[in-house]
C-alpha cells in the first residue's frame, strides 16, 4: 500500500515537471497516473454537490429521545465549493441549547468508493463524525450512513441520514439514530432556504 502511494507520487512529480518524464515512466508507472488521473476527475456528483454553494437561513428541529417534545433554534450556513470544483464546504452558525454554535461540514465523492462522503465536527466536542453513501441516478437525495461516538454512552451509535435537495432554493438534512435491533427515531432535521 506504501509502496504503491509512493509509486503513484512519484508519478505524479514526473507528470508536472515535464512531459518528456510522463512519457518515460514505465508501463506500470503509466498505468497507474492513468488510474490517478482518471480518479481524480471531477463529474456528474461533484456537480450536484455546487448546488449547496451560497448562504443559506436554517430552521433546526431536533428530538433528544423517541417521544421527546421536539427543541427549535435557527442557525445559519454558508456553502463553498473547494479544490476544484471536487469538495463542498459548509460551516453552520447559530445557537444550540442556548450556547453558540459552529460547525463544520465538507462533503465529496469519492470516485474510488463510488460514494459520498461527509465529515463533521463541531464546537459541542472533539469527535469527528463520517458517513458515507449514495444518490441514486436523477435523484435529488444523499442517503447515508455512519458509526457515530455517542458521549452518552461512551460507545458507537449507528446512524442514517438523507439530504434532499428539494429546490435550487431549498435543502433538508434528516438525522436518524440506528439501535442495535434495527429501530431508528429521527434526532434531527435541518431546513436550509437560501438566502436574499
Amino acid at each position: 500500500m506504501i509502496r504503491s502511494r509512493i509509486a503513484i507520487g512519484c508519478a505524479l512529480v514526473a507528470l508536472a515537471a515535464a512531459p518528456l518524464a510522463a512519457q518515460e515512466l514505465s508501463p506500470e508507472g503509466q498505468k497507474a497516473m492513468e488510474a490517478y488521473t482518471k480518479l481524480m476527475a471531477t463529474n456528474e456528483h461533484h456537480e450536484f454537490l455546487a448546488n449547496f454553494a451560497g448562504d443559506w437561513r436554517v430552521t433546526n428541529t431536533a428530538w433528544m429521545q423517541p417521544g421527546a417534545p421536539p427543541m427549535a433554534s435557527e442557525s445559519a450556513a454558508h456553502g463553498e465549493i473547494v479544490l476544484g470544483g471536487r469538495f463542498l464546504v459548509l460551516q453552520h452558525d447559530g445557537v444550540m441549547f442556548g450556547q453558540p454554535f459552529e460547525g463544520i461540514q465538507i462533503v465529496g465523492y469519492d470516485n474510488m468508493q463510488k460514494k459520498y462522503v461527509s465529515f463533521w465536527i463541531d464546537n459541542t466536542g472533539t469527535g469527528f463524525y463520517l458517513t458515507s453513501g449514495t444518490r441514486e441516478a436523477g435523484s435529488s437525495a444523499i442517503r447515508d450512513a455512519g458509526a457515530w461516538p455517542d458521549p452518552g454512552t461512551g460507545g458507537i451509535t449507528n446512524v442514517r441520514a438523507v439530504t434532499t435537495l428539494v429546490s435550487p432554493d431549498e435543502f433538508t438534512y434528516e438525522l436518524f439514530m440506528v439501535g442495535a435491533d434495527g429501530s431508528e427515531f429521527k434526532s434531527l432535521e435541518n431546513r436550509a432556504v437560501r438566502a436574499r
